[in-house]
């Protein structure tokens, strides 16, 4: 976490702040520009916080002192390249640029290649997701069977329960929870833990109670990064997570071969 930018340190922190230390981290991330010319004392004061409060949540964040933040803060890049002659075309994909490179951030690859084992390992793979993260998982479950894997995705709560408890421990289960808190998710998560089947997790949040049942996590950006309410995008940064994980398995020249079969019979 040392060089993740502070939209990047809050999310994995998140979880371990107080109510006032989240205050503090939100005026911070809504006014990076300024940090610079502000000394403890005038974040505490426009926060209507403590000094103490403020050093707190530095060191939860990671950083190593005042002076190391600051410095650090300075050095992201945060030039605007929205204006007023941006059209909706510049500002998304803005947007895009933003998500994309703070989940190029979070990932880590060797994450990313233990689930891609885990995949071509399995009997079968089961996805879940609820709501925006059940679309994102059904689309992960067609990926998945062109290319000869045996996937399955379910949205129905009561569904996940049941499937995930006929499940094998040679089979894998993959759960999309942007929170890391949906009630069905965990209820499967550690059903599927229970028993002793490997559980996948993609999640925006570190310290939330899916991590306890995760054997690996791929950690996501969120889409609050965006500070406009009009960019309602809750799943780009999962989609880009599920391109990285198809390209790896698409290095396997057998899965390769019959994507490209199924795709011919649609042409």
């Amino acid at each position: 976490m040392n060089d993740f930018v502070f939209v990047n340190r809050l999310m994995q922190s998140e979880e371990l702040l107080s109510t006032t230390e989240k205050k503090i981290a939100d005026f911070i991330k809504n006014h990076k520009t300024d940090i610079d010319k502000m000394g403890i004392s005038d974040i505490s004061e426009k926060t209507e916080s403590s000094n103490a409060s403020v050093s707190r949540l530095i060191n939860k964040l990671g950083y190593s002192s005042f002076g190391e933040f600051k410095a650090m803060i300075s050095r992201e890049d945060i030039t605007d390249t929205i204006n007023n002659e941006s059209t909706v075309t510049d500002i998304i994909a803005n947007y895009y640029s933003q998500l994309t490179k703070s989940a190029s951030e979070l990932l880590d690859l060797k994450d990313v290649s233990a689930v891609v084992k885990g995949i071509k390992k399995a009997r079968q793979v089961l996805i879940c997701g609820i709501g925006n993260s059940g679309l994102t998982a059904l689309e992960f479950k067609y990926r998945l069977t062109r290319m000869g894997i045996t996937a399955d995705a379910l949205t129905d709560p009561h569904m996940m329960l049941m499937r995930t408890s006929l499940l094998h421990e040679d089979d894998v289960l993959i759960v999309l929870s942007n929170s890391g808190k949906t009630p069905a998710i965990l209820k499967t998560s550690e059903l599927a833990n229970s028993l002793n089947i490997s559980v996948y997790a993609i999640t925006n949040h570190n310290y939330t109670p899916l991590i306890q049942y995760a054997d690996v996590v791929l950690f996501t950006s969120q889409k609050s990064i965006i500070q406009n309410e009009k960019f309602v995008n809750s799943q780009f940064a999962t989609h880009f997570i599920m391109d990285i994980m198809t390209y790896v398995l698409l290095n396997d020249a057998e899965y390769l071969e019959k994507r490209i079969k199924t795709l011919r019979l649609l042409d």
